[in-house]
């Protein structure tokens, strides 16, 4: 359970992302929970993981209640995507969740966020509401989940504030592997094209109180409808001028129920939270003990807190709304004064100080422009703001700030073309990563017989450790080239298999298969610094690659790129090349390396591959500029005679 696989320490991982909410149950198998007529449907997807090879093994996936067939996913295939079902359970005492084959080795069957809904919710949502009762939350079946997430919330009439802020996000923030989330209430037709505009998550709200700016408090219990291990919390009225990947950063830095915040910017700085409940929020001292009822020295908090920015893990937010929700008095306080739509900030202001979880964030990244003046200027290609002699990471156009600067509105959301979206990630990052870490361990030298091996085989060097951009080149001439399944031949320390494997794990079914018939400690452990979903991409095949290369053919396996660096002989290059032409689709890269290197013969074969009709084109091999490798030499060749 909770995203185990249940052996090995593994994790359930389908398609490169790992469920840590799903049940692993290697068939035949069958889990049984009791209902007692609670639930009326249950929902999940189902899959093989990902450590599993293409098609080694296959499941049907059977939901009884109390007995009898009431969802069925059969021959679910090694590598395939993950397959819904959806039960009605209406009234059930007894749900089983059963897993079949007849082929067990490698079955790894996997049920993904499994969820059950209770009686009384629509069929495939469930209504939810905020910690303070100002909103209705309308849920799918499966709450989104991310490892980061961004949220916001909007309503009729702040779709344009809500354009220009996803804009400057998308293009100031380099957040964009958070899952976005917009809470929209009663929205509109305007609401809904930005949010599409910007490949943005709906969550649908209805209003249970007036529509005004208490409605923000849905971002205090947005991890109830979330499930994301981080989140940064904007509002709609904020433009993002600069980089807010350090706050996700601070998170991982803090004690758990941090919650990061700037301090209240009002014409002068609030000594504490007595003085901003009388002066801001128009309530008085006995205001403390009316809400609190045992009141712990609150009043003279120092912190005192604007909520257009905040951000904390699930388990701070959590317990933030699970303080305000168990807090009755909150909401009459608020209704008492509805002129004074501001008066949630209090709450959260008083959660923050009885929790004691409030951790100040730099104020560049929450200027208020309620109270405080920029100066807007365009510098290096980018919007900028200067705030006391610095760049603002973040504007908030709150109450009398609304109208300024008006000519520098409207830059962002005037683009109708944003690029949006995070793609797949960075997996030479992290496969970057991973290596430093090794050869942190190992050294340089265990680089030797890799990309950046030196000729005769004793050490090697690394002109540009930044990029190392022979890995780079590898990495990304695979990946362009929309590459899944790949062949090596030659693991060695395993420093190239990583590298491949980094540049197709994003990819459905991303597998590289390298042929070696000597092991390499060293290998298994770089490997086991990759990310999971990198990691279980590697199949590595003790043997030969001539004798590896040819059962493949006999089995009938096909691959879309290959990478030869095993034995540096022409005759032995040769072979491979035949057999690696035959695995290979047609047009598919058959990579050859070392075909400088003066103690082998690889540049007399790539002649005769020339010979047979073959372009190849010789990287690494130019007369001037810097070697970043050791007079070793790539050679790309298409899988497509020109002739012959």
């Amino acid at each position: 359970m909770r995203g185990s696989l249940g052996y090995e320490n593994k994790q359930v991982i389908v398609e490169g992302r790992y469920y840590p909410h799903s049940l692993s149950a290697h068939p035949a198998a069958s889990l049984v929970f009791r209902l007692s007529g609670r639930f009326i449907e249950f929902n999940c997807t189902v899959a093989l993981n990902d450590d599993v090879p293409q098609g080694r093994s296959w499941a049907d996936f059977i939901v009884l209640a109390d007995g009898q067939l009431v969802a069925l996913a059969t021959q679910i295939v090694a590598g395939a995507p993950p397959q819904p079902l959806r039960a009605d359970i209406r009234g059930a005492q007894q749900l089983e969740l059963r897993v079949q084959t007849d082929h067990w080795e490698f079955c790894h069957a996997v049920w993904l966020d499994p969820q059950l809904m209770e009686a009384g919710a629509e069929s495939g949502v469930n209504k939810l509401i905020d910690c303070l009762g100002r909103a209705e939350v309308t849920m799918p079946a499966i709450a989104p989940h991310a490892e980061r997430c961004i949220s916001t919330i909007v309503s009729p009439g702040f779709s344009g504030l809500l354009d220009d802020m996803l804009g400057s996000l998308n293009a100031n923030g380099h957040c964009q592997d958070a899952l976005l989330i917009v809470f929209a209430v009663n929205p509109d037709e305007e609401c809904l094209r930005v949010i599409n505009k910007y490949g943005a998550h709906m969550i649908a709200c209805r209003p249970l109180a007036e529509v005004n700016k208490n409605l923000k408090v849905v971002l205090y219990s947005a991890a109830r409808f979330i499930n994301a291990r981080y989140f940064l919390c904007l509002d709609a009225d904020m433009l993002v001028l600069g980089d807010l990947r350090p706050v996700f950063n601070a998170l991982e830095a803090t004690v758990e129920n941090s919650i990061l915040v700037c301090r209240e910017n009002w014409h002068h700085q609030f000594q504490n939270l007595e003085q901003a409940l009388i002066e801001l929020y128009y309530g008085q001292a006995s205001d403390f003990e009316r809400l609190l009822q045992d009141l712990s020295g609150e009043n003279n908090f120092p912190l005192v807190v604007n909520d257009g920015l905040f951000a904390g893990s699930r388990s701070a937010l959590l317990g933030i709304d699970a303080f305000i929700r168990g807090w009755s008095e909150a909401r009459v306080w608020m209704d008492e004064r509805p002129d004074i739509s501001w008066r949630n900030q209090f709450v959260f202001n008083l959660a923050l100080a009885r929790l004691r979880c409030g951790v100040e964030l730099d104020p560049a990244y929450n200027v208020q422009l309620n109270t405080q003046e920029v100066e807007m200027i365009w510098s290096d290609g980018r919007l900028q703001a200067t705030w006391r002699g610095r760049k603002a990471r973040a504007l908030h156009f709150n109450g009398n700030g609304r109208g300024k600067y008006q000519e520098w509105r409207n830059q962002f959301a005037r683009v109708t073309d944003p690029l949006i979206g995070a793609g797949d990630g960075d997996g030479y990052a992290a496969f970057l990563t991973a290596l430093r870490g090794w050869v942190g361990r190992y050294g340089v030298r265990a680089l030797a017989w890799s990309f950046y091996g030196l000729t005769d085989g004793s050490d090697a060097r690394v002109r540009d450790p930044g990029t190392m951009p022979l890995l780079a080149l590898l990495h990304y001439l695979v990946r362009a080239n929309g590459c899944v399944r790949l062949l090596e031949s030659g693991t060695a320390k395993g420093v190239s298999t990583a590298c491949l494997a980094s540049a197709v794990s994003h990819r459905a079914g991303g597998r590289v298969v390298t042929f070696d018939p000597a092991p390499h400690p060293e290998r298994l452990e770089l490997w086991a610094a990759l990310p999971a979903s990198v990691s279980s991409c590697v199949e590595q095949r003790l043997t030969g690659s001539l004798e590896g290369m040819t059962a493949a053919l006999e089995c009938g396996e096909r691959y879309d790129a290959a990478l030869l660096d095993s034995l540096h002989t022409a005759e032995h290059v040769w072979a491979e090349f035949q057999l690696a032409s035959q695995l290979v689709c047609a047009g598919g890269l058959i990579l050859i390396h070392d075909h400088r290197y003066a103690l082998g013969t690889v540049a007399q074969a790539l002649e005769r591959i020339e010979a047979a009709g073959y372009g190849v084109v010789r990287l690494w091999a130019a007369e001037s500029g810097v070697d970043e490798d050791d007079q070793l030499g790539l050679a790309v060749v298409e899988n497509r005679p020109r002739f012959g």
